[in-house]
């Protein structure tokens, strides 16, 4: 039924009005001033049919300029704290850390928190005074703005109560996985080794440039929140026990019961730069006074609408998942964006897979394939378990080793041979440039072929790394 060259004939259902060929419906709208007008108000019924049901996509929430930086007043001296939204990241030793071997902060691992409020600087000897008149001893005179020190973890409880009672407000220290994400600029981290920078001179006091003393706070360059000093100073005390990481997604974690000692974190103005990256963690007795130890404060409101998180989803540590009767184990890989790397796959798993020998083995460990086939086998692999798998890329591997979830894969025959054919070739070459000079002597010029052994190794087909799989959080099966 071609209705469109007889314009004066009316569709019998919006539906076919679908099937129209643009083109033939462009043209006589354009050019034939008898069209139907009932086609033309079908079609802006359609179109208005279709402007009303699309969803309106939700707006994201908009936390108002007052509730992004709060300002609290105590006895006249005023103080700001600001909002951390939630989220999650990666605690712990992360590869721009440190070079370094530091076992207290590793593994590296997924922590969620709910939004918070930190205070833009350390507790300041004029806010002490203010707070605890009757222990003002603690907060030499002269030096209101330079951090608070020489104060217990029990001292800072008592702080923090008193202050409560004064604003109203649910004062607390906040927790170890609070200052770390805090420091590391939350949501709007840039992944820096120093809190707002990978230069320490220019965001925090350490014995490089401060002298061996406190200095006055927010003096230095602040984080991508706002914080100040956290890098630097005063170590600053939380309100953990410390106890080792352990893997795995936690939320809103802390160490509620523990013989080690309170945490305290941000190194000082005594401590070296190879001891102030923001993972390092210390902790001591509740009762250590040190000259180099103060603390600043945090809250939640946790009936404040604009605070409430969804729950976080806990993520297995391990994944098993069998193929052709294989069991293949996936480790989980605690990055911002979570995902599951493999075991090296077995030259058995293969074979039974793509129904072929592969190119070259290392022991039961199949390499040699080229990215086509590799990506096939995955294909294969997500039929076979309803996961939906993808070749481990080269970034993947590297953090999963860093972070020590997986053995880094040893050299394979094939890059010794690589290394033999080289040798190999230098030596030709050396022959051949002696035996260049020979003929020019007699006028006879040799040309220089492609070197069939460097073609083979340029070659990125040629793929000699052990092949792992990963399933990436949140991937769905077809």
């Amino acid at each position: 039924m071609s209705w469109v060259r007889a314009p004066h004939s009316t569709p019998e259902s919006l539906t076919t009005l679908f099937f129209l060929r643009k083109q033939e419906f462009w043209h006589n709208y354009c050019t034939d001033k008898r069209v139907n007008k009932k086609i033309v108000s079908h079609i802006i019924g359609i179109l208005l049919v279709l402007l009303v049901s699309i969803p309106v996509s939700a707006k994201k929430r908009h936390i108002p300029d007052s509730l992004q930086r709060i300002t609290v007043e105590v006895n006249g001296i005023p103080f700001h704290m600001r909002r951390v939204e939630g989220g999650s990241f990666t605690m712990g030793g992360t590869i721009e850390q440190t070079d370094r071997d530091v076992y207290t902060d590793k593994p590296a691992h997924l922590v969620f928190l709910s939004p918070y409020y930190i205070a833009e600087t350390e507790v300041t000897n004029q806010l002490w005074a203010a707070v605890m008149p009757e222990r003002e001893s603690l907060s030499p005179k002269g030096y209101p703005q330079h951090p608070i020190s020489y104060v217990t973890w029990t001292d800072c409880q008592e702080f923090v109560r008193r202050l409560d009672s004064l604003t109203g407000r649910p004062f607390r220290l906040p927790t170890e996985a609070e200052w770390e994400y805090a420091a590391r600029g939350g949501a709007k981290s840039k992944k820096h080794r120093f809190a707002g920078g990978d230069e320490p001179d220019s965001v925090g006091w350490t014995n490089h440039c401060s002298g061996n003393w406190t200095h006055p706070v927010a003096r230095k360059r602040p984080n991508e929140l706002g914080l100040y000093d956290m890098t630097g100073n005063v170590n600053e005390w939380c309100e953990d026990w410390y106890a080792p990481y352990n893997l795995g997604t936690m939320p809103n974690p802390c160490v509620r019961d523990s013989s080690e000692g309170r945490i305290a974190r941000g190194a000082s103005y005594d401590d070296c730069i190879a001891n102030s990256h923001l993972s390092i963690r210390r902790w001591y007795a509740p009762e250590t006074s040190r000259g180099y130890i103060g603390f600043r404060v945090a809250f939640t409101l946790p009936n404040d609408p604009m605070m409430q998180v969804e729950e976080v989803e806990q993520l297995p540590l391990t994944k098993k998942v069998k193929i052709k009767g294989k069991k293949l184990e996936f480790s989980l890989v605690p990055t911002e964006e979570p995902y599951y790397i493999s075991d090296e796959i077995s030259v058995q798993l293969w074979k039974k897979l793509m129904h072929k020998e592969a190119p070259s083995k290392i022991k039961s460990v199949a390499t040699g394939m080229r990215p086509s086939d590799r990506m096939l086998f995955a294909e294969r692999c997500s039929r076979e378990s309803k996961e939906v798998m993808v070749v481990a890329s080269a970034e993947e591997i590297v953090t999963a080793v860093q972070q020590g979830l997986i053995e880094p894969s040893k050299p394979n025959v094939s890059e010794r041979d690589k290394n033999k054919d080289v040798r190999q070739l230098q030596k030709k070459r050396k022959n051949r440039k002696n035996l260049t000079l020979l003929t020019e002597l007699v006028g006879v010029k040799l040309t220089q072929p492609d070197d069939p052994v460097l073609l083979q190794y340029k070659r990125e087909d040629d793929d000699c790394r052990p092949l792992r799989l990963v399933i990436r959080k949140g991937a769905q099966a077809r």
